[in-house]
């Protein structure tokens, strides 16, 4: 009598553990989801290789006759020899004679064949043996799988097999099941499942065969393809949406500003790009030039010169994105406009209010020769941001000098100290230490302190003990953890 497989003791049990049982498959998967098609291939092979690892010798039933399958005759169940349309007990009443013992197929290496419970073998059965971790009962089990419907899913799993005998075989038998009436909604169905198998070293050809089949595709299926949790299944389920329109223009503009994948979206603002026409009379690029993604607003911004929408690239000379604002002074040369005087007349008057950091930004980007005689005096302007931006313009043309960033340390806007404390650093060691140890002091602010803790780290071990020692208590605890490691840390050797 061959080894049992017996269920989990747990309420709800697993896939797999139902089909033990003898249940249908409609009621132990979730047969809409590909991924528990996967789940469900992947259990029952562990499941069958733990079990046909753990069986002891002798256990499996006599071997049949040569030319007859094999079969564990069951109480109630037909013979080997039965004819096709008789029927089958259920899985659940396996060899053991015990109801709800089941018996899963297995391979009988004296016999060289299958070891069914009762032949023909029933539908659990049959997925059970599609998905055996022994390739020859996956190979039989193919033929019991024509004319079966529900069987679909795990044949073509199969037409991506690992063993080249399975998948050419997997793939003939599926070539077959999907040519006939009713054929076309099947394959449609197994889509989502045939992109989530390309995935797979051999998944490409079933894909084929199953949009050859299935000829025209319903209008849902982008919204079940991009619910894959798959990154790569995802990207492939938007090109075949692309590539058999099936996503329109409003659906289109959706995906680029909602997708959650770089790439999905990178694809789709490509594919709306391409529908832009000369003086775009639908506006496809509004949303795009508005989008939160600073490639996709780069992207509809260089496309304004090929809609004949060039001029409005003046209005993004002062995005916040250098990426943006590089494709806008491109856009504007080709239209053979100059944004150099956009920034000069922008930035100009050092106590402009409501100043954009980005147009600060492209002042120094420009690299007009007066641009640093424009961006010193922002460096005293009223508004933190733009004072940041232009330092950080200053330090970008190399126009900036170490008294000029020990001054700026002072300032009450953080992101001006920061900048500051970038362009300092590698100036630290002529800086006078004295100034160095005050940055640190407890009367200053705590983003001037945290500042002058990272020059110190630049500057070495010897000077940050000296500074910090007797600030192990401080009441800023990131000053207080640098005190105790610099007080632990042992000096490197002379």
């Amino acid at each position: 009598m061959r080894k049992p497989i017996h269920p989990s003791p747990a309420r709800g049990l697993a896939p797999h553990e139902r089909l033990l049982l003898g249940k249908p498959l409609v009621t132990a998967v979730d047969t809409a989801d590909p991924e528990a098609w996967t789940d469900l291939d992947r259990r029952i092979r562990a499941t069958t290789a733990r079990e046909g690892a753990n069986a002891p010798p002798g256990a499996r039933p006599a071997s049949t006759p040569p030319g007859a399958p094999s079969a564990t005759t069951t109480p109630g169940a037909p013979s080997a020899a039965a004819p096709p349309g008789a029927s089958s007990a259920p899985l659940g009443t396996g060899g053991s004679g015990v109801p709800g013992r089941p018996l899963a197929p297995d391979w009988d290496e004296h016999a060289r064949d299958v070891t069914w419970s009762v032949f023909p073998p029933s539908e659990p059965e049959t997925a059970l043996a599609l998905c055996h971790h022994r390739w020859q009962v996956r190979e039989a089990a193919l033929p019991f799988a024509a004319g079966r419907p529900v069987l679909l899913p795990l044949l073509l799993l199969r037409c991506a097999d690992g063993r080249a005998p399975v998948r050419e075989r997997a793939r003939r038998t599926l070539g077959a099941a999907l040519d006939g009436p009713g054929a076309a909604g099947r394959a449609a169905e197994l889509v989502p499942l045939a992109v989530r198998l390309t995935l797979r070293p051999h998944g490409g050809p079933g894909l084929a065969l199953v949009l050859a089949a299935a000829r025209t595709l319903p209008p849902s299926l982008p919204g079940r393809l991009l619910a894959s949790p798959r990154p790569g299944a995802r990207l492939l389920g938007t090109g075949l949406c692309l590539d058999r329109g099936l996503l329109p223009t409003a659906r289109l503009t959706e995906l680029v500003l909602t997708a959650g994948d770089r790439a999905v979206r990178r694809l789709c603002t490509d594919a709306l790009l391409a529908r832009v026409s000369p003086g775009d009379p639908d506006r496809l690029l509004d949303p795009l030039l508005s989008a939160s993604s600073a490639a996709t607003r780069s992207s509809a911004v260089a496309a304004l010169h090929r809609a004949g929408r060039g001029p409005e690239a003046y209005g993004r000379l002062a995005d916040p994105s250098a990426r943006v604002r590089s494709a806008a002074r491109l856009v504007l040369r080709l239209e053979g406009a100059d944004p150099w005087a956009f920034y000069r007349e922008r930035c100009a008057h050092p106590a402009t209010p409501g100043l954009p950091p980005g147009a600060v930004f492209g002042l120094a980007e420009s690299g007009a020769a007066d641009a640093g005689d424009l961006l010193r005096p922002l460096t005293l302007h009223p508004e933190g941001r733009v004072r940041a931006a232009a330092l950080a313009g200053l330090r970008m043309l190399d126009e900036v000098s170490p008294e000029e960033l020990m001054a700026a340390m002072d300032d009450p806007h953080p992101p001006v100290v920061r900048t500051a404390r970038k362009a300092l650093t590698p100036y630290v060691l002529f800086v006078p230490e004295e100034w160095l140890a005050a940055l640190v002091a407890p009367a200053r602010p705590a983003h001037v302190r945290r500042a002058g803790l990272r020059l110190l780290g630049a500057h070495g071990l010897g000077l940050r003990k000296r500074v910090l020692a007797g600030m192990e208590e401080d009441e800023d605890p990131e000053v207080a953890h640098e005190a105790q490691r610099a007080r632990y840390e042992p000096l490197p050797p002379a």
